[in-house]
Protein backbone atom coordinates (compact mmCIF):
# COMPACT_ATOMS: atom_id res chain seq x y z
CA UNK A 1 0.00 0.00 0.00
CA UNK A 2 2.67 2.56 0.31
CA UNK A 3 4.19 1.57 -2.41
CA UNK A 4 1.20 2.16 -4.10
CA UNK A 5 0.95 5.35 -2.81
CA UNK A 6 4.58 6.58 -3.16
CA UNK A 7 4.28 5.81 -7.01
CA UNK A 8 0.91 7.74 -7.29
CA UNK A 9 2.71 10.66 -5.21
CA UNK A 10 5.93 10.70 -7.74
CA UNK A 11 3.67 10.63 -10.73
CA UNK A 12 1.51 13.70 -9.26
CA UNK A 13 4.95 15.88 -8.84
CA UNK A 14 5.54 14.77 -12.12
CA UNK A 15 2.28 15.90 -14.05
CA UNK A 16 0.29 18.15 -11.33
CA UNK A 17 2.50 19.58 -9.15
CA UNK A 18 1.17 23.49 -10.14
CA UNK A 19 -1.34 26.00 -9.01
CA UNK A 20 -4.01 24.43 -11.81
CA UNK A 21 -4.19 21.74 -9.37
CA UNK A 22 -4.82 23.79 -6.33
CA UNK A 23 -7.89 25.47 -8.14
CA UNK A 24 -9.56 22.18 -9.25
CA UNK A 25 -8.92 20.87 -5.67
CA UNK A 26 -10.35 23.66 -3.97
CA UNK A 27 -13.22 24.57 -6.90
CA UNK A 28 -14.52 21.05 -6.80
CA UNK A 29 -14.54 21.00 -3.06
CA UNK A 30 -16.37 23.89 -2.41
CA UNK A 31 -18.31 22.46 -4.90
CA UNK A 32 -19.07 19.52 -2.84
CA UNK A 33 -19.81 21.46 0.13
CA UNK A 34 -22.28 24.08 -1.33
CA UNK A 35 -24.61 21.41 -3.48
CA UNK A 36 -23.68 18.60 -1.24
CA UNK A 37 -27.01 18.15 0.02
CA UNK A 38 -28.50 18.33 -3.52
CA UNK A 39 -25.51 15.83 -4.68
CA UNK A 40 -26.88 13.32 -2.36
CA UNK A 41 -30.49 13.16 -3.37
CA UNK A 42 -29.32 12.50 -6.67
CA UNK A 43 -26.72 9.82 -6.04
CA UNK A 44 -26.08 7.71 -3.22
CA UNK A 45 -22.28 8.38 -2.77
CA UNK A 46 -20.23 9.76 -0.16
CA UNK A 47 -18.80 13.15 -1.01
CA UNK A 48 -15.02 12.19 -0.24
CA UNK A 49 -15.06 8.96 -2.42
CA UNK A 50 -16.34 11.81 -5.16
CA UNK A 51 -14.04 14.13 -4.54
CA UNK A 52 -11.33 11.63 -4.70
CA UNK A 53 -12.95 9.96 -7.90
CA UNK A 54 -12.84 13.78 -9.60
CA UNK A 55 -9.29 14.31 -8.67
CA UNK A 56 -8.47 10.92 -10.00
CA UNK A 57 -10.11 11.83 -13.49
CA UNK A 58 -8.58 15.23 -13.70
CA UNK A 59 -4.85 13.23 -12.90
CA UNK A 60 -5.34 11.26 -15.82
CA UNK A 61 -6.96 13.75 -18.43
CA UNK A 62 -3.73 15.99 -17.04
CA UNK A 63 -0.70 12.39 -17.81
CA UNK A 64 -3.07 12.13 -20.96
CA UNK A 65 -2.52 15.23 -22.38
CA UNK A 66 1.46 15.92 -20.73
CA UNK A 67 2.26 12.72 -22.96
CA UNK A 68 0.67 13.43 -26.18
CA UNK A 69 2.19 16.73 -26.07
CA UNK A 70 5.14 15.57 -25.10
CA UNK A 71 5.23 13.25 -27.83
CA UNK A 72 3.89 15.76 -30.91
CA UNK A 73 7.42 18.12 -29.31
CA UNK A 74 4.77 20.79 -27.96
CA UNK A 75 6.79 20.91 -24.35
Amino acid sequence: MVGIGYQVGKIYRKYCWDIISIVEVITSTAIAIYFGDWIKSVISINLITLLLLVHVVYIGIRCYVKDWMEERGYC
